[in-house]
């Protein structure tokens, strides 16, 4: 059954895992919701927004994800419809972090005693509260993961493949930026809200939040430009290595170049070239350019032009 309910002293938290006809004809039957809220707990993607009605508040709350099949971070979005004595919270895929919280509070008592010995307000802080604190280890996985980068980087041993880890990693890192930015004005405005449910002690819970959040905003913006400094170092470290490269390609070309000019007049069935029947002569000048040429090489080694 994709319904599932928790009571707890005249409030109900109910979850609904799956948004299927049972659970919109539940919501319709025994919820006088908006029609257009309905609509949108069918679409998937909505933008995070809080919609303030007269009896209740609809809230489409988004939080980041860990999908190790694409090795990104990704969204899970969660629709809300909060009032005076209940709380639904619809998931749209199955979001295991809501489902341990709910399974948690449905089977311990302490924590069910906990959550919901208040109003709806506090269990719905509870909720946004635990769901973001469950993104905390993933944030710092990331962080582990751009420090161990940066040292391979430092020390030489980085992979030729560091610029693709790289890049995984800021579009990661902007993944998780995009996903809570808005996250904090909606916080935000919840904690301006006045409603039976959400009075002034309950506003400092939600600014609580929002204060968390902007801590997990700073460690992005930290990471963001970490990431950003060392895409420019390993393009100068890239750079710098193409260029010692192309020197040491230059080097050998410039210096065959006398050689073999040398050996192409040489090689030209002319006569009255210098010394052109005396072997012995023609390969002294060839041993005597190339003396020159390793000496010169020797000399431009030590003045560091090479």
């Amino acid at each position: 059954m994709a319904i599932k309910i928790i009571e707890e002293n005249q409030l109900k938290w109910i979850n609904i895992d799956s948004v299927d006809d049972e659970a919109l004809a539940y919501l319709r039957e025994n919820f006088n919701f908006h029609h257009l809220d309905i609509d949108d707990i069918q679409s998937e993607s909505q933008t995070p927004k809080i919609d303030i009605y007269k009896n209740y508040l609809f809230i489409v709350l988004q939080f980041p994800q860990w999908r190790a099949d694409k090795q990104m971070v990704v969204d899970s979005e969660v629709d809300i419809f909060i009032g005076e004595n209940f709380l639904i919270t619809i998931q749209h895929n199955k979001v295991r972090e809501l489902k341990n919280f709910f399974y948690k509070c449905l089977k311990n008592k302490n924590t069910k005693r906990k959550w919901m010995s208040h109003d709806s307000g506090f269990l719905l802080y509870k909720l946004i509260d635990s769901l973001f604190h469950e993104c905390r280890p993933l944030l710092n996985n990331m962080g582990r993961q751009i420090a161990k980068i940066e040292n391979e980087i430092f020390d030489g041993t980085s992979d030729p493949a560091i610029v693709k880890r790289l890049a995984v990693l800021r579009r990661n890192v902007l993944n998780f930026r995009r996903i809570i930015d808005p996250q904090r004005y909606l916080m935000s405005n919840l904690s301006h809200t006045r409603k039976p449910f959400l009075n002034e002690d309950t506003s400092l819970y939600f600014d609580d939040i929002n204060d968390y959040l902007s801590k997990l905003w700073a460690i992005l913006e930290r990471y963001k430009d970490t990431i950003n400094g060392l895409h420019v170092t390993v393009e100068s470290l890239i750079n710098q290595k193409t260029n010692q490269v192309i020197s040491a390609l230059t080097v050998i070309s410039v210096s065959l170049l006398p050689l073999t000019l040398l050996s192409g007049i040489y090689g030209m069935n002319i006569d009255g070239l210098p010394f052109a029947h005396s072997p012995f002569f023609v390969w002294a000048m060839f041993v005597a350019l190339a003396l020159i040429i390793i000496m010169l090489i020797i000399i431009m080694r030590k003045r560091k032009y090479l």
